[in-house]
């Protein structure tokens, strides 16, 4: 068998698909506030937003406060760096720091006397080759699962993360993104052409929905803050305390990542 030799791992369920991966425990506390960094350096781009916000209590509700007046600034290991601009409440956001694979980025947040850093490095991007969909029994008659297709490089490891986003083509409702944390790995996969479904809160998709589906290359630490996140309540905001790549106490993440969307009507 060559590295060639296409796996098709075709999970029936949610569970069947996270039942190979180490269960995180997660100490939940109703504890003080903490800051909520959010941020992103996407390839090709020379324009990046950091979030900043503080959080409340476990049982408290999960909108969060903005955070204002921080001196936020990216630097990279080509030494580049650039101070963010706020522009808007807890909105932070570069004009001119280019975002490479394989370079080393570093974010430094200073606020109210608290610091906080976090590195990552971009992955070399894994190209999404199509979208193919199978027939699904959990949306009725002609409902189908969305199967992104890619050759995973061997060798060095692989993380993605998935956002999808439909327009049904009987509703008048535009776009409405799919809410659920989709990440993928491949410890069973590399160096293969996959085909691994993706599962959402949508469900499955009807023939003529526009389906539109992004796939980052993230490195291992920003997997394994949405590996945790997930099996805390997956929700897409942090409402306690996942897994941070982020040091000084900061919840939340920080992630240098490749991105690559295709956008399909899906087949009769």
């Amino acid at each position: 068998m060559t590295r060639y030799n296409t796996l098709i791992v075709l999970f029936a369920s949610i569970s069947v698909l996270f039942s190979c991966q180490k269960v995180i425990e997660l100490d939940l506390k109703d504890s003080e506030p903490f800051y909520v960094i959010e941020g992103v350096v996407n390839k090709d781009s020379l324009v990046h937003t950091i979030l900043l916000s503080k959080s409340k209590t476990f049982s408290s509700d999960n909108q969060f406060d903005n955070v204002s007046n921080a001196v936020v600034s990216i630097s990279d290991d080509l030494n580049n760096v650039e101070v963010l601009s706020e522009v808007s409440p807890g909105i932070y956001r570069t004009s001119n720091l280019l975002g490479q694979e394989g370079v080393s980025y570093t974010l430094s947040v200073q606020v109210e006397g608290n610091s906080f850093t976090s590195t990552s490095i971009m992955p070399m991007q894994v190209i999404l080759d199509s979208l193919i969909f199978i027939p699904s029994s959990f949306g009725g008659e002609g409902g189908k699962i969305i199967v992104p297709s890619r050759f995973d490089p061997p060798v060095i490891q692989n993380n993605y993360k998935f956002d999808v986003s439909i327009s049904r083509f009987k509703e008048n409702e535009g776009w409405v993104r799919d809410s659920a944390i989709m990440i993928q790995d491949d410890e069973f996969s590399d160096g293969l052409f996959t085909q691994q479904p993706i599962f959402g809160t949508i469900g499955s998709f009807l023939p003529n929905d526009t389906c539109r589906v992004t796939m980052s290359c993230i490195d291992q630490n920003v997997y394994k803050y949405f590996f945790s996140l997930d099996q805390n309540d997956g929700g897409s905001a942090t409402p306690a305390n996942p897994i941070s790549n982020i040091s000084g106490g900061a919840l939340g993440y920080f992630s240098a990542q490749t991105k690559q969307t295709i956008e399909v009507i899906v087949p009769e």
